[in-house]
């Protein structure tokens, strides 16, 4: 029963790290300015890398051989997050800085760490 929830959990892992591409993917079919275009990417974007360096959707779960707590995944995404928003506001690259990007990039973020904080601590 245990490896079979443990399959369960992998298998939603892939779904949604393949749905978040999609969602990703789609946001540049659209050239209207608005929630779409300017919000939804930051919004998966972080969660679909979360995912990914955590390898959740694998049986190894390792990203480059290293196994990443779901803390340091966490800090690591939105530390680069920020750090990218932030050198917009500098002007260090030419790019549009919108304060509301902070918020969009943790707002998928935080609940998807706290569901993978949640199954781990129920996996052991």
């Amino acid at each position: 029963m245990k490896r079979k929830m443990q399959r369960s959990v992998k298998i939603g892992w892939k779904i949604a790290l393949i749905l978040l591409g999609i969602i990703g993917l789609s946001t540049g079919l659209s050239n209207q300015p608005g929630f779409w275009t300017s919000y939804v990417l930051d919004m998966v974007g972080p969660v679909w890398n979360y995912i990914l360096i955590r390898g959740q959707y694998s049986a190894k779960q390792t990203f480059l051989f290293f196994k990443l707590s779901p803390e340091f995944a966490l800090f690591l995404i939105i530390g680069i997050c920020f750090l990218i928003e932030t050198s917009q506001f500098f002007k260090l690259y030419k790019a549009h800085f919108d304060p509301w990007d902070y918020l969009a990039y943790i707002s998928i973020l935080i609940p998807c760490y706290l569901i993978d904080k949640y199954i781990s601590r129920h996996k052991s």
